[in-house]
């Protein structure tokens, strides 16, 4: 009796085993097939964010004036040259926050990249965006944009790229 229960298990047992390296096997490669696919788009933000286009808006923006939050304009309201650089700038580090708050892109690799640039950009651009909110109503209004600012102010990215270049032990080349 003892053996055939034995046997009558052991099927169970070979099945479950079965399962479980199919299980794994199944999770590892989703795990590779997404970390593809956020490389590829990783890539394409990184690129983007190279093109002649968002470096001439990132420089009009760097260069356009200062505002505290009383004295600022919508961003609706700034000269078209300027507007058009500061849309530009802002569309795309929400659309990066937006990727990076709902973990389709990985936060530390994005802010080690853009390092202190998207928390200064946020910064010249605040005060023109608290306005353009109120002026839509609107408390959301370029969001994923701030929190990405945020984030990289909160896990520091020159810290960030310190530590990671210390941890992979890259060296520097001297000048000569």
């Amino acid at each position: 009796m003892t053996t055939q229960v034995a046997l009558d298990v052991l099927p169970i047992i070979i099945s479950a085993i079965a399962l479980t390296i199919a299980a794994v096997s199944m999770r590892r490669q989703w795990r590779s097939a997404r970390n593809a696919n956020a490389v590829a788009a990783i890539l394409k933000l990184f690129e983007e964010y190279r093109s002649d286009d968002l470096k001439m808006a990132r420089r009009t923006v760097f260069e356009m004036s200062e505002f505290d939050v009383e004295s600022a304009p919508a961003l609706r309201d700034l000269p078209d040259e300027v507007r058009r650089a500061a849309e530009r700038v802002a569309q795309y580090f929400d659309h990066v926050g937006l990727l990076v708050g709902h973990r389709l892109a990985p936060a530390r690799p994005m802010i080690s990249f853009f390092g202190v640039g998207c928390e200064t950009l946020w910064e010249k651009l605040a005060p023109c965006v608290a306005v353009e909110r109120q002026l839509r109503k609107v408390d959301y209004y370029l969001g994923y944009f701030e929190a990405l600012a945020a984030l990289s102010e909160k896990i520091g990215a020159d810290g960030l790229n310190k530590k990671i270049t210390t941890k992979m032990r890259l060296g520097r080349v001297p000048l000569k």
